[in-house]
């Protein structure tokens, strides 16, 4: 099947226009002609998934051989001395593996003609174009685009603009690589002076209209000196859109080297909208020097995102959503020339966040303070900026999560790679995004893949690994989507955006005052007092857990959770999700019914986190649970060592559960009263003459169901809804199992544990569901058995 991710949204753009109008975004890194011969493993017509599994796992085996190899020697290791280092190989027991062994060259020869599908460009342009036609998409947002000559007529074709002629982009890229050789000779100038007059030819030909940016002196040219460098492009398709002035285009990275583009449309309707586009850097090891470009862009964009029409930025960020980054960094250094020299260093801390979540909203966390973006000059100055507070830029990600995402990138290089260490790396990431500003509501979310979380990443990375380990035909059946190949002529999957107009029209009840802008700057985070109600003797406390545009009214509020169990909602507002927190703890307000808490002298914030510690170390030692509770979010704003807060939720988590689980039982023992009960008078009226075999057992059973039982339910689950009290259950007033004078606190509670205990709120879920699905046959026998045992 073909792989196309795909995201719908809603957004209130601003014009007339009819409300049901939709604008559809496609965005794609489509390979660059000069990498796409790279030796990627391609899955071959109609192999069947076990087959590809393994060829994958014998190249992952001779990879880690060739690269243990060239660390031992000290010297890479070539494609062309493969031969020769096979003849000293032991191959695993893989039937791939074994052909590897006994005959190297005729294996490389046919995985080259697999790759004969992606590296004829006629073919991949018009299986591009093909793509295009069939998905029909307003605005098509490019990475590594260095097809132009070729692709470009066939999407002008189409109904597709990039807002000027074949010939000034040819005459841009044709200078753009005159200026790279030029460099390289090393004549006309520094690295600096080259870097400005890059910007300045993107200006140019921005200011004609073009919306194709190629980077400077790519790595795909020097792959393909014949062809011209990738770059990012934006097209449009006419018949909707139109260009209502010209692009904004700025270059960034430490040498100045690569392009982003902001194309300003408007709809036949007359709605103004903003698209951009850009790529950063490949490797984990460069996930600062990517944050870094973030920062670089943020400054140059002026910072105000959300200001404008609103704005979709589609990019291949190359860093995973679920990325872990690594102490190992790798940056350029610049002087002041604009010579760069690539350092690599260890951090002393991990990077307090991905590129993912700084293109969303957020506070910095850093130890330094917010400063103007400057390239770093040594590797000192690297690491002074990476304990700094970056910039959050504020948008949505368009999954509308940052747990389960599609797959962006399923992709291998085989025996048929020049980059012989990279042999057998397995790669499966999530790159590939769409992010929009507040304007924007999502409504769903579709890929041709399923969605994985880090840990679904890690467990099909395990089991790549281990051939024994189960669900094997999993990983087979993901592998068949190996990319590029015969149907998608790229090595990342394309991502699907549908944009609908949609007016606001509901509205809500919400504490505070008529929607202005905010008279003073929040953070998420920040310690906060409600200013007091008319019925309140004093103002409440909270915690800022949301700040932004929602879609129960205009303008910009703020989602508290307060200390006390005083709000309207659990962070949540007409089904929509803004933040969690318990239910009744959480209160929307406009900011002018906020004020921040004055900031204390060192001195009283050392005092008072002392204080908050002692309090929360005493009732962690009596079990005290509404304590702890009140306490938590103090602790947490203090900084308080995130282990003991750790303990102090599983002392809470584990104490709820504990009580449920008292309840369930005795209910359980109720239910089983009432059954033998039932069964002693069956027996009696079964000797009796005249009387029908199980008459009243049925019947008395009939009234428990259809009557009593629903009622003692009902009512045990509202009380689930709220912190559990022990010794209330049972039904029709009998008495629990475990008398509440007798009862001991659960072992080990307040010890460290090597899972997380569960929350409260999941507990009371399953046990509400397994009942409810209990009592659907009517049998109640299936009603006791099926309650779950919710010590487990």
């Amino acid at each position: 099947p073909k792989r196309c991710s795909t995201v719908n949204l809603v957004v209130p753009l601003r014009g007339e226009g009819p409300g049901n109008m939709q604008i559809r975004v496609m965005q794609w890194n489509v390979l660059a002609h000069g990498l796409a011969n790279d030796g990627f493993l391609v899955s071959q017509p109609n192999e069947e998934g076990a087959s590809i599994l393994d060829r994958a796992r014998s190249v992952q085996v001779l990879g880690q051989t060739m690269k243990q190899r060239a660390k031992k020697s000290g010297e890479k290791i070539r494609l062309k001395d493969l031969p020769e280092e096979m003849k000293t190989w032991d191959p695993p027991p893989f039937d791939f593996a074994q052909r590897l062994k006994s005959n190297f060259q005729e294996i490389l020869q046919e995985e080259q003609r697999y790759l004969q599908e992606i590296t004829d460009l006629p073919k991949r342009c018009a299986m591009i174009t093909a793509r295009v036609q069939a998905e029909q998409p307003d605005i098509i947002t490019f990475q590594e685009y260095d097809m132009f000559e070729t692709l470009n007529p066939l999407l002008e074709a189409a109904g597709y603009s990039a807002g000027s002629d074949q010939g000034s982009y040819q005459e841009l890229a044709q200078r753009v690589k005159d200026l790279g050789i030029q460099l390289k000779k090393g004549g006309g100038g520094s690295p600096k002076d080259f870097a400005q007059k890059y910007r300045e030819l993107l200006e140019e030909y921005a200011a004609k209209g073009l919306c194709v940016c190629p980077n400077f002196n790519s790595t795909a040219r020097r792959f393909n000196p014949d062809g011209f460098d990738d770059g990012v492009a934006i097209y449009w398709k006419t018949s909707t859109l139109k260009s209502r002035e010209p692009p904004d285009v700025w270059t960034y990275d430490m040498t100045g080297d690569a392009p982003a583009i902001r194309v300003k449309l408007q709809h036949n309707s007359g709605s103004p909208l903003d698209v951009m586009t850009l790529h950063l850097p490949s490797s984990p090891g460069k996930e600062l020097r990517r944050q870094l470009n973030l920062w670089q862009l943020h400054e140059l964009l002026g910072g105000a995102l959300a200001d404008g029409p609103p704005l979709i930025l589609a990019v291949d960020l190359n860093s995973d959503a679920h990325l872990q980054p690594p102490l190992g960094q790798e940056v350029q250094v610049i002087a002041e020339d604009g010579s760069s020299e690539k350092v690599e260093f260890q951090l002393d801390q991990p990077l307090r966040h991905t590129c993912f979540q700084l293109l969303q909203s957020g506070t910095g966390t850093g130890t330094g303070s917010r400063r103007p973006y400057s390239h770093p000059a040594d590797v000192k100055a690297a690491k002074s900026m990476a304990n700094c507070d970056f910039p959050h830029w504020g948008l949505k990600n368009a999954w509308g999560t940052e747990d389960r995402i599609p797959l962006s990138v399923v992709k291998m290089r085989g025996p048929a790679s020049e980059q012989v260490q990279k042999w057998g790396e397995l790669t499966l990431e999530t790159t590939d995004h769409v992010f929009c500003s507040p304007h924007f509501k999502v409504a769903q979310c579709g890929t041709g893949y399923r969605h994985y979380n880090h840990q679904d990443k890690q467990d099909l990375m395990r089991r790549f690994k281990d051939p024994q380990a189960p669900n094997q035909e999993e990983l087979c059946e993901l592998l068949k989507g190996l990319i590029p190949s015969s149907t998608i002529p790229s090595d990342h999957m394309c991502v699907l955006a549908t944009f609908q107009l949609s007016p606001r029209d509901e509205a809500v009840e919400v504490q505070g005052y008529a929607p202005e802008e905010m008279e003073e700057d929040f953070l998420l985070g920040d310690r906060v007092l409600i200013k007091a109600a008319k019925e309140e003797p004093k103002a409440w406390e909270g915690t800022v857990r949301f700040i932004g545009i929602t879609d129960f009214a205009t303008g910009e509020w703020l989602g508290v959770e307060l200390d006390i169990k005083a709000g309207k909602n659990d962070g949540s507002v007409h089904g929509k999700r803004y933040f969690q927190c318990e239910d009744k703890y959480g209160l929307f307000l406009h900011p002018s019914a906020v004020q921040k808490f004055k900031a204390s002298s060192p001195r009283d914030i050392a005092l008072e986190k002392a204080k908050v510690q002692e309090a929360l170390a005493l009732a962690m030692e009596d079990h005290d649970i509404e304590t702890i509770r009140r306490v938590l979010p103090a602790a947490e704003s203090l900084g308080i060592d995130p282990k003991e807060i750790h303990f102090a939720r599983q002392i809470v988590d584990s104490v709820a559960s504990y009580d449920l689980q008292g309840e369930v039982k005795g209910l359980c023992s109720s239910l089983l009263k009432l059954r033998r009960t039932l069964e002693n008078i069956e027996a009696s009226s079964s000797g009796r003459p005249g009387a029908t075999q199980g008459t009243s057992y049925q019947e008395l059973e009939r009234r428990l169901l259809s009557e009593s039982l629903p009622k003692v339910l009902e009512h045990f689950m509202q009380g689930a809804q709220s912190p559990c009290k022990a010794g209330k259950a049972g039904a029709a007033g009998s008495q629990t199992d475990v008398p509440q004078a007798n009862r001991q606190k659960p072992a080990g509670i307040a010890s460290a544990s090597t899972a997380p205990a569960p929350s409260e709120g999941s507990v009371k879920q399953k046990f509400r569901k397994n009942l409810m699905a209990g009592l659907k046959d009517g049998s109640l026998e299936t009603v006791v058995k099926s309650i779950p045992d919710t010590g487990q």
